[in-house]
């Protein structure tokens, strides 16, 4: 699934070609769009598209007339823009297509497409209830203020810190590989409960969600540095296959059994509940270093072996500091 980083790089792509620019044309094949369209039939003819924004993963276009259209690409969905004469073959993955008289833009695959006119954050609930956006707008700061609140809620208090960052209504924006990295970095134990938090850890989540977001939202996210990355490039044992990107652009996201680039000690991934004090079985599966991150939940055997690992002590050079 697309995460925040990834939601802004295509917001992004969307403002360069839509914005400051009429409405030629607008199609939609979700059932709200589409029902919308034919009760307000032309009412976004020749609007102004003023901007396209974020907020974590959700995805915002503000028309002229407090108009706009909202998109959440899920697991699979994504934007396609274009400039000059658009593409006359429809894709049968097209859900939305917006064009105007310079370019445009095609979501695919994407479930949730809606239109409106008024206050989007009143009108949709999954708006109302988001949490501080990770990747704070230009001129703004990560709401330090609002995520201590909302995380430390009490119905949050015993519930695991892996899960808890996936709450959208806590902080907006984290997936699966944001929440392993932004734990592995912090040292914490994904299985702690948020209530045990001590005040220099929520300190260093604070400083850590939005650092490794915008660093994740400038690399197309990656979230290693760079000189890890190299390691990573140059040496056999800390990747599946050298000469493959996969596998190095991340500290434990998809490293199981590989070297911890800190301790070398195996990365190990194991089924996480994301609400363990309901009935809702739901897992995702959560990436760690056992050492690095003091974990506290026995381990399963891994079903194969870890590869070679490094010596520990060429672990600890400067580049793997935050």
């Amino acid at each position: 699934m697309p995460e925040g980083p990834e939601v802004r790089r295509f917001a992004d792509q969307l403002h360069s070609v839509l914005a400051h620019q009429p409405i030629a044309q607008l199609t939609a094949r979700t059932q709200q769009a589409k029902r919308w369209l034919a009760a307000h039939e032309e009412a976004l003819s020749d609007r102004t598209i003023q901007r396209v924004s974020t907020h974590g993963k959700n995805l915002l276009g503000w028309i002229e007339g407090e108009y706009y259209f909202h998109a959440h690409l899920m697991m699979w969905g994504r934007w396609l823009t274009f400039t000059g004469v658009p593409p006359e073959e429809v894709d049968r993955r097209e859900r939305a297509r917006i064009v105007t008289p310079t370019g445009g833009a095609i979501l695919l695959s994407a479930p949730i497409f809606q239109l409106g006119q008024g206050n989007p954050y009143e009108q949709i609930e999954t708006l109302r209830l988001l949490g501080c956006d990770i990747l704070p707008q230009p001129g703004e700061s990560f709401d330090v203020a609002q995520f201590q609140q909302r995380l430390f809620a009490p119905e949050q208090v015993q519930r695991s810190l892996g899960a808890a960052l996936l709450e959208q209504s806590i902080v907006a924006g984290i997936g699966n590989y944001l929440r392993a990295e932004i734990l592995f970095l912090c040292r914490l134990d994904p299985w702690k409960q948020v209530g045990d938090l001590t005040p220099s850890e929520f300190e260093q989540l604070c400083q850590m969600i939005p650092q490794i977001a915008q660093r994740a939202y400038e690399t197309a996210g990656v979230t290693v540095l760079e000189g890890d990355r190299v390691r990573m490039q140059q040496d056999a044992s800390l990747v599946y296959r050298l000469g493959s990107e996969f596998g190095s652009h991340h500290y434990v996201f998809r490293r199981t059994n590989l070297p911890c680039l800190r301790c070398a000690t195996p990365i190990r991934q194991q089924k996480q509940q994301v609400n363990p004090d309901t009935k809702d079985e739901k897992t995702r599966i959560i990436y760690f270093c056992p050492v690095c991150q003091n974990t506290s939940i026995p381990l399963k055997t891994p079903r194969t072996k870890s590869r070679s690992t490094v010596k520990s002590s060429a672990c600890f050079s400067s580049s793997c500091s935050n």
